[in-house]
């Protein structure tokens, strides 16, 4: 029996985002970026004055707090769960503490049993390779190999 929550976690350059979007794309699944998500918000007219300062510290380069992350992603995920639909987090969880909130957010809506966590993992050289090679549009912000 397939999981409702798939996890994909590894370093940049992996190909987590490639290989959850694929996975997403063939079992019907949302797949819910972090990245995405951020980017929908700072089109949304209804966000929060503390959401958009968030963006606006980001915009300046710094890091965004894991509290607008959580927001995020909770609700997504939420959504669509409660929506019947399974879904697909791509570097949702980067550190412990962002791991352990979200294993309190899956316990709290007896989701537990329905995560699955993937890790793709590559050396840092053939990470190092795969980075080195990437290159973004300047038109449409695409990943161009």
């Amino acid at each position: 029996m397939m999981k409702k929550i798939l996890i994909f976690i590894g370093p940049p350059g992996s190909g987590k985002g490639t290989q959850a979007k694929l996975l997403a794309q063939k079992y019907g699944f949302k797949h819910i970026s972090t990245g995405d998500l951020l980017r929908e918000l700072t089109t949304n007219e209804q966000a929060s004055e503390q959401q958009k300062e968030a963006l606006e510290e980001m915009k300046a380069g710094k890091l965004v707090p894991d509290w607008l992350i959580y927001e995020l992603a909770f609700a997504a995920v939420k959504e669509n769960l409660d929506n019947g639909k399974g879904v697909v987090l791509d570097g949702a969880i980067r550190n412990l503490e962002q791991a352990q909130k979200y294993q309190e957010f899956f316990e709290q809506n007896s989701w537990s049993d329905e995560v699955l966590t993937v890790e793709v993992a590559l050396s840092d050289e053939e990470a190092f390779n795969r980075l080195t090679k990437r290159r973004i549009c300047k038109n449409c912000g695409e990943i161009i190999y």
